[in-house]
């Protein structure tokens, strides 16, 4: 479903938004998140960005390797 601004009929990419990014409008309450799913999904991406951050301090940690699992036991490319 695609919402779009009441006011200038702009495509709402975003349901964060809480004024319409052309006209500047406050939004309709149905068509943002609510406080909570906002702190839902901030506390999701917060934890993806700290995982991936993790798997990157280990791939430093690990060392130099080939590029292409050389380093990691894989064979038979």
């Amino acid at each position: 479903m695609e919402f779009r601004c009441p006011n200038c009929n702009a495509p709402i990419y975003s349901h964060k938004n809480k004024i319409c990014g052309v006209c500047e409008k406050p939004l309709p309450k149905e068509f943002r998140m609510s406080d909570a799913e906002t702190a839902f999904w901030k506390k999701e991406m917060d934890q993806k960005e700290k995982r991936a951050k993790e798997f990157g301090q280990q791939l430093k940690d690990a060392g130099p390797h080939d590029g292409w699992g050389g380093g990691a036991g894989i064979t038979g490319f």
